[in-house]
């Protein structure tokens, strides 16, 4: 089973990472998605194919900052007067679910859950039934950028604000082996950003990686679980959507270089552990391997 982490923008790494899992012939069974990671692992329960990893390329290259983020002062502060908690419409995160991805759970291929949190009753809350779009933009509406998403009496915002990764919703599923692919970074390799944004999001970062490390901790002597960490210090902020072709790219080349230097063994799985994967001019790879 496959899980895919979000991240906002760097969600976009994801889609080079399963480029170059599938042409390796590794397919999922399932699926697991959180935040942006959602949009990609409906996607792919949909139709599991390359031709479907290429459509989630050009939907990816197509998203542009100033189209989830109106940055205008004038309509950022009727919004947050109007709304009170946030600066952008997560109604627009339901619009691009709508415009690429299936109606609803029942028409996907594979079997599929989303991971949101439900601020209305201080929970995790998994979909695996009804409105897709509805699903993603629930899990995608991170809180304080985006309105938190209604459905019917009840507000959900991001994912990851519960759950950041979702072994523990794969396992309940049924998977006996995962495929995880983490987008979080900490950036090791930059000097902090000292502003106020740019500290609360490395400690937003910082916060994710440890959790997903001590999610894997758990269920890594129980279940084969092979980690995929493909940006490890690309340090794109989230919001920033003009990386999206390096993200894709990078991810892919680095994903090809693990596969083609042992993340294969002889019986076609991949390794398992966690494989930070760095740029190939310094060094394939850098794992903990179990």
């Amino acid at each position: 089973m496959f899980v895919l982490g979000g991240g906002g923008s760097r969600g976009a790494c994801s889609v080079g990472v399963l480029k170059a899992l599938l042409e390796a012939g590794i397919k999922p069974d399932g699926l697991v998605g959180c935040s942006s990671g959602a949009f990609n692992a409906v996607a792919l329960a949909a139709r599991p194919s390359l031709e479907t990893i290429d459509q989630l390329a050009r939907v990816w290259r197509t998203i542009r900052s100033r189209d989830l983020f109106d940055r205008n002062p004038l309509r950022m502060a009727y919004r947050y007067v109007r709304s009170r908690n946030s600066f952008f419409d997560s109604r627009y995160l339901r619009t691009l679910a709508a415009m690429n991805l299936p109606a609803t759970f029942e028409q996907l291929t594979l079997p599929c859950a989303v991971i949101a949190t439900n601020l209305t009753r201080a929970r995790k809350e998994i979909f695996t039934t009804g409105s897709v779009p509805d699903a993603v933009a629930a899990s995608s509406a991170i809180p304080g950028i985006f309105n938190p998403y209604r459905i019917g009496d009840e507000e959900f915002v991001d994912g990851a604000v519960a759950e950041n990764l979702g072994l523990t919703e794969a396992i309940q599923l049924g998977a006996t082996e995962i495929v995880a692919i983490d987008n979080s970074t900490s950036n090791p390799l930059r000097p902090p950003n000292h502003t106020l944004t740019g500290i609360l999001a490395q400690s937003i970062q910082i916060m994710l990686a440890q959790r997903t490390l001590e999610e894997y901790q758990r269920y890594a002597n129980t279940i084969r679980i092979t980690l995929l960490v493909p940006n490890v210090e690309f340090g794109t902020a989230g919001t920033d959507f003009s990386q999206v072709d390096r993200l894709i790219d990078e991810a892919y080349v680095r994903t090809r270089a693990f596969l083609e230097n042992g993340g294969i063994d002889g019986k076609g799985q991949l390794e398992s552990g966690i494989h930070y994967m760095l740029p190939p001019r310094r060094r394939d790879l850098m794992s903990l391997a179990q």
